[in-house]
């Protein structure tokens, strides 16, 4: 769901988290956040990218037994871990945060954990800027017993903005530490779901199963490139480069957005153990704006709708 508002790697070591929020100081500025449910398991990078950073664990960890059983399979950081998220404008051309490290173009100003005063039992909020052109922020959120991670990405133009677009994709990697192979099984749709929903690789060996999944109403699409681009458009247009060691994306055509406008993306990194039974939100992500914290763009979820299509 949409809303405008005017105005307005290898196998490491595991490391603990600290929870900081801090003033924007134009560096890393935060320890990451670590997130745990029953299926899931990851942290919230100092750049709002999911997994600790590096080759740090946890990366994105998942259990489909639901029992925290967190074994050697990780969907991101076997290797080098590569998820971003990236902001597209006639102003500016493409900017991204990168967990591989490569860019970080987008400034931290805070990152806060959530979770102890949320209705989610996980909730985690980033936010950052870029100059003068945009602030942007990401919460996570999940429930202990969901086999994904709901996201909520907002953006709010600090000056007029033309063919804005945002991408989100990871390069999944489920199948390397027991067996070796960074190549997944890629497909854009499936389970039923448009092309333009819902983009997923399944581990040939293992078959868990990592998507990227929205039902928004604003012009969206699905990719999968080889060239592993962080191009918005390279999505936009559908590009299936098929299976392989390739990144799964998906991005958003959101147009034009005046100052002091606020624009609102829902989508959810969505898993299961196969395609069969990953976990699709039945519904779309709710939010309301609380005051408190639109200053940092912490929107503030206030429900989520989705719910399990299978039942624990």
């Amino acid at each position: 769901m949409i809303s405008i508002l005017k105005p307005f790697g290898k196998p490491a070591v595991l490391a603990s988290c600290t929870t900081l929020a801090l003033a924007f100081s134009g560096a890393s500025v935060a320890a990451p956040i670590t997130m745990e449910g029953d299926y899931v398991r990851t942290a919230i990078s100092d750049n709002g990218t999911l997994g600790y950073g590096g080759s740090m664990s946890p990366g994105l960890l998942h259990d489909p037994s639901g029992t925290q059983n967190w074994g050697a399979e990780d969907y991101l950081t076997p290797g080098s871990p590569w998820e971003m998220f990236g902001v597209k404008a006639d102003q500016f051309g493409t900017v991204a945060n990168n967990n591989a490290g490569w860019p970080t173009n987008i400034a931290t100003s805070s990152l806060t954990d959530l979770s102890g005063t949320s209705s989610f039992d996980n909730h985690v909020l980033w936010s950052g800027t870029y100059g003068g052109l945009f602030n942007i922020s990401h919460e996570y959120v999940f429930n202990d017993n969901y086999e994904r991670i709901d996201v909520l990405t907002s953006i709010e133009a600090l000056t007029d903005l033309t063919n804005l677009k945002f991408l989100r994709a990871i390069d999944p990697d489920p199948d390397v530490n027991t067996y070796g192979s960074f190549d997944t099984i890629n497909t854009r749709g499936g389970a039923g779901i448009a092309e333009e929903d819902f983009v997923n690789s399944q581990g040939a060996q293992t078959g868990l199963t990592l998507g990227l999944y929205t039902n928004s109403t604003i012009e969206h699409n699905t990719g999968i490139t080889s060239s592993w681009s962080e191009n918005p458009d390279v999505y936009l247009s559908g590009q299936n480069d098929g299976n392989g060691d390739n990144v799964i994306g998906l991005a958003f055509n959101i147009g034009s957005l005046f100052q002091g406008d606020l624009i609102r993306l829902t989508y959810s990194y969505v898993m299961g153990e196969t395609l069969d039974n990953v976990d699709i939100p039945d519904e779309p992500v709710a939010s309301v704006p609380e005051p408190g914290t639109l200053g940092l763009l912490g929107l503030g979820l206030a429900g989520l709708l989705g719910l399990r299509r299978r039942t624990l």
